[in-house]
């Protein structure tokens, strides 16, 4: 089975929710082929990804969720992407044209992230290949 995930928001709960999503499939035999885009590209750079910014359902409630997310061992984003690469086979890429309009540089993603790959590139591969493809 190959998974296909277009990932466009850059709060930590999304990305928690895609991460926890990714072990999953990988852990079950699967592939998944990853485009992060729009806002996600900050949170998947050596700097945003030791960021945390949640969705506004967790207002007020920020401080509890993240040792929450700590206890479980779901705080670090990097740590995360490394242990589904290891656990199977994932492709972590980052949107071209999300990165030239978020000034990021592909030196600023983290190490984890495969390269920089364009849309069409990505619907025409990965997406055509796949049998299931989710947006977050």
């Amino acid at each position: 089975m190959i998974l296909a995930v277009i990932v466009s928001r850059g709060e930590t709960n999304a990305l928690v929710q895609v991460a926890t999503l990714l072990m999953a499939a990988v852990g079950s035999g699967g592939a998944v082929r990853v485009f992060f885009r729009d806002e996600a590209i900050f949170r998947i750079t050596r700097d945003g990804a030791k960021t945390t910014r949640f969705s506004d359902g967790y207002h007020g409630r920020e401080d509890e969720v993240r040792a929450r997310l700590a206890q479980q061992g779901l705080d670090d984003l990097a740590a995360l992407f490394a242990q589904i690469k290891e656990v199977g086979d994932a492709r972590l890429w980052a949107c071209s044209s999300s990165m030239a309009i978020c000034g990021a540089k592909p030196e600023d993603l983290l190490p984890q992230i495969d390269g920089v790959r364009g849309l069409t590139a990505f619907l025409l591969e990965d997406v055509a290949a796949a049998d299931h493809v989710l947006t977050f």
